[in-house]
């Protein structure tokens, strides 16, 4: 390990000793034998944080002399909406609203405007999410059933058409997460789904998730329940920003997706840890 890495490394640590969760951005110019793997490890950050700060298309792309943006700490950004709040915002990444607050070295009466850009540490995504025992997936976003699964009438068409999945609104840019462990088996852009991933899954099942504005793994990577998969967006046949989120049975058949689903009261929970309950909140 080199000389700059070992800083980054401390100086990484002296964010996280003080709690002060400001972060920074790394130029890394890729080297000769580098790889995203390689990267990832030596300076402790997610695969999925290189690919989402970078925009890469390929994950075997990168090669010496590129350079990249790295966060330090790991961490991802979400740039502020129109009516957002610091509220709304932590569910998007299931996160404690208090220390998405203290991350970004603000009080909770301070002023978010539109365009800024909040920072989440990696520590803090996820650590409200519900992981269920009894259903097979949690929920992939944070956001408004804005299209059932089944027979409707289709949003631009007008025509009659069974819809396929389960669409889940939310603004450009909320993060989109595995609804469970698997291996990515697509990325890229699929017709009316736009942008797209697909996951297979260890239980046997596949889910897809269309539309994405960004998307942040690639062909083969193996990720966990929660993993940062991408971005909400509106590509492909879309009338706005959403998840179309799809589940197929081994048999390739589609299902409902709200059957494989925690209620909607379990979108976001926050753990009580003093008794390992949890409670919903919408």
């Amino acid at each position: 390990m080199n000389r700059r890495v070992i800083l980054l490394f401390l100086l990484s640590f002296l964010l996280l000793m003080t709690r002060s969760f400001a972060y920074f951005l790394v130029t890394y110019v890729v080297r000769p034998g580098d790889s995203i793997h390689t990267i990832s490890r030596d300076l402790s950050v997610s695969i999925s944080t290189i690919i989402d700060f970078n925009n890469i298309k390929s994950a075997n792309s990168i090669k010496a002399g590129d350079t990249l943006k790295i966060p330090q700490p790991d961490g991802l950004i979400y740039e502020v909406q129109s009516g957002d709040t610091f509220d709304y915002i932590a569910k998007l990444f299931f996160s404690p609203v208090d220390e998405l607050i203290a991350a970004n070295n603000l009080r909770p009466d301070s002023v978010i405007n539109p365009g800024q850009r909040v920072f989440i540490p990696m520590s803090l995504v996820n650590l409200y999410q519900y992981i269920p025992q009894s259903t097979p997936f949690r929920w992939p976003i944070y956001g408004v059933i804005s299209s059932d699964y089944g027979w409707r009438t289709h949003p631009v068409s007008g025509q009659p058409s069974f819809h396929s999945g389960l669409d889940i609104a939310a603004p450009e840019g909320t993060p989109i997460f595995a609804a469970s462990r698997g291996t990515v088996v697509f990325a890229g852009v699929n017709g009316g789904y736009g942008n797209m991933v697909e996951i297979q899954h260890d239980n046997g099942y596949v889910t897809r998730y269309g539309h994405m504005s960004r998307i942040s793994v690639y062909v083969g990577q193996r990720v966990d329940t929660g993993s940062l998969i991408g971005r909400v967006g509106s590509t492909g046949v879309s009338t706005g920003p959403h998840v179309h989120f799809e589940v197929r049975d081994p048999k390739t058949n589609t299902m409902n997706p709200l059957s494989m689903l925690p209620t909607r009261d379990l979108m976001y929970v926050i753990r009580r840890e003093d008794d390992g309950t949890a409670a919903g909140g919408k």
